[in-house]
């Protein structure tokens, strides 16, 4: 939930790296909405901290190109969300949330190189942009393979909107989160019982 409950944060690291994206943005069926990454110093932290490069790249890049790159990510973002809202109404996504994914796709991008045993993203020869692109190709991947009809949009009555992948066995998950927004769903549906019966 758009909370920072421990199950929710935990749930979360789980999540598809797009998925992780868009619930950057908390509280998406209520208003005011509450944005995580309001600064291009809060994106780049993101990034750090979703393996999408290292400290010392984003450290130098030049603030005029990490707020175009903050620009390009909300909007990236939000088209990402646009096409995933879509597809849960069983609605095509529409011509521009695509166009701003395809953008991604098609531009320079981020490539992969050995680190510590394993793998990771590093900024491409283009710079800054190419750090969106692990999250357009995670988008793309979701969004075209098996499990694109799993993804869904929480239920709390209190607008969390996040988005989550059900990967429950009847393929009726409500919440986000059971650890939060499911609990609280739980409390209050409890406590409505109580007051009826007094």
């Amino acid at each position: 939930m758009a909370g920072t409950g421990g199950s929710r944060s935990q749930e979360a690291k789980a999540e598809e790296l797009c998925i992780r994206f868009v619930n950057t943005m908390a509280w998406r069926l209520r208003r005011p909405q509450e944005e995580r990454l309001p600064t291009p110093e809060a994106l780049l932290r993101w990034l750090g901290a979703n393996g999408l490069a290292e400290e010392a790249q984003l450290a130098r890049i030049a603030p005029d190109r990490a707020a175009e790159l903050h620009a390009a990510a909300l909007a990236l973002r939000e088209a990402i969300y646009g096409a995933f809202r879509a597809l849960i109404a069983g609605a095509a996504p529409a011509a521009e949330d695509l166009a701003v994914l395809n953008a991604r796709l098609a531009g320079p991008g981020a490539e992969l190189v050995p680190e510590g045993g394993g793998v990771a993203w590093r900024p491409g020869p283009a710079g800054p942009p190419g750090l969106l692109r692990p999250i357009a190709l995670s988008a793309a991947a979701l969004l075209t393979g098996p499990r694109a009809g799993r993804v869904r949009q929480c239920q709390d009555a209190q607008g969390c909107g996040w988005l989550f992948i059900d990967e429950s066995r009847a393929q009726n998950r409500r919440w986000c989160s059971m650890g939060d927004c499911g609990n609280r769903a739980k409390a209050s549906r409890h406590r409505a019982r109580l007051r009826a019966r007094a």
